[in-house]
C-alpha cells in the first residue's frame, strides 16, 4: 500500500494533505519533492487505533462524564452542513445522518 502514497501525492491540489493510517503499510517508495510535495503539499502520519483503544478512550470519557455536543444534518443536507462549518455556525461536531 504504500505505493500508493507518492499517486495519492500527485494528485493533490495545492495546498491538499494526505493523511496516511495504515496499521500494516508497506514502505513508501522514494518521493519527488517537484512531483509530490511542491507546491505546499502535505504529508501526515496519523496514528492507526484499534477497536480495543476505541473501547477505553469511550469508557474513560464516560467516566469523566464527558459531554458532546452535535449538531445533527440528514445526509442529504451535507452541503448546508459543510457551508455552516465553513461559516462558524456549527457548535460541537456536524453529524450527517444517513436515511
Amino acid at each position: 500500500m504504500g505505493d500508493l502514497v507518492p499517486v495519492a501525492l500527485e494528485a493533490l491540489d495545492r495546498s491538499g494533505t494526505l493523511a496516511v493510517a495504515g496499521i500494516h503499510l508497506t514502505d513508501i517508495p522514494a518521493l519527488n519533492y517537484q512531483r509530490h510535495l511542491f507546491q505546499e503539499r502535505n504529508l501526515r502520519s496519523v496514528t492507526s487505533n484499534t477497536r480495543a483503544d476505541g473501547t477505553e478512550f469511550l469508557r474513560t470519557a464516560a467516566q469523566l462524564g464527558i459531554q458532546v455536543t452535535v449538531s445533527p444534518y440528514q445526509l442529504s443536507r451535507a452541503p448546508e452542513a459543510l457551508a455552516d462549518l465553513a461559516a462558524g455556525r456549527v457548535h460541537g461536531a456536524a453529524v450527517l445522518i444517513p436515511g
